[in-house]
């Protein structure tokens, strides 16, 4: 029953993997395999988050191709999260990631401020923004193996 079975992303009701239609809240994987991530974007835009839901596998107007080169060349940033219309995730990798980049400045160019108290709150940021790489490399599998999942609009 394990590998037969398939979670409703709706309401969470474990459903056989032949099923067309959730039994507890109605929710149609017809209709559900063809909804698009641009009307997520729009529905997340309208703050209206009750109209999304996330899927697994690229929509039809999401190209996997370019998914995986905006995480491979601006992943660290959050480039393939602002893609797909996660932008609260993406926010957080670009913060994180700009924390890095002023960290390596200060580190390079100012020296004599490194060992200093004020600094000390630079090294907790970084351990942040390595936890954040690691999720970037996370992010990358995930998009490789079609386990990334990606917003589309409620049907």
């Amino acid at each position: 029953m394990l590998f037969n079975s398939k979670k409703c992303p709706r309401c969470g009701t474990k459903l056989d993997k032949q099923a067309m239609v959730c039994s507890s809240c109605g929710l149609n994987y017809i209709k559900f395999n063809e909804a698009t991530n641009k009307e997520a974007k729009q529905a997340m835009i309208e703050g209206e988050k009750d109209r999304v839901l996330y899927r697994t596998g690229c929509p039809s107007d999401v190209k996997r191709w370019k998914l995986i080169l905006m995480c491979i060349f601006l992943g660290y940033a959050g480039g393939h999260h602002y893609y797909v219309g996660r932008k609260y995730w993406g926010l957080f990798y670009s913060c994180f990631f700009l924390v890095g980049v002023i960290n390596a400045f200060v580190t390079v160019f100012f020296p004599e401020v490194v060992n200093t108290d004020a600094f000390q709150i630079f090294y907790l940021l970084v351990l942040i923004w390595g936890i954040v790489i690691v999720m970037w490399i996370i992010d990358l599998v995930k998009i490789c193996l079609n386990k990334y999942k990606i917003p589309v609009s409620r049907t």
